[in-house]
């Protein structure tokens, strides 16, 4: 399992995830979402923007602990919406 620092916010692709509802976990209006959203693509996207990601592909979000999904920690830059908001614009 991955590792949680004070200096990183935890990004998992459910954020992103047009087929999953806000409640379920999505962050993000629905018209930024994909379908499918890949932790590689948010991964490359994250790094596009200068976020230096590290790419943790052995863990799950809590809401979703049977699905392997993986995750990207993040320097804490800015607030996390934010960020969340420029990757999924990025994608």
């Amino acid at each position: 399992m991955g590792y949680r620092q004070d200096d990183k916010y935890i990004i998992y692709p459910l954020y992103f995830d047009s087929s999953i509802s806000r409640k379920a976990g999505r962050r993000i209006p629905i018209k930024l979402s994909v379908e499918k959203p890949m932790i590689s693509d948010i991964s490359v996207a994250a790094k596009n923007l200068g976020f230096q990601p590290i790419l943790e592909n052995d863990c799950s979000h809590p809401k979703r602990s049977w699905k392997n999904e993986g995750r990207i920690l993040v320097d804490k830059e800015d607030s996390k919406q934010s960020m969340i908001l420029q990757i999924a614009k990025s994608l």
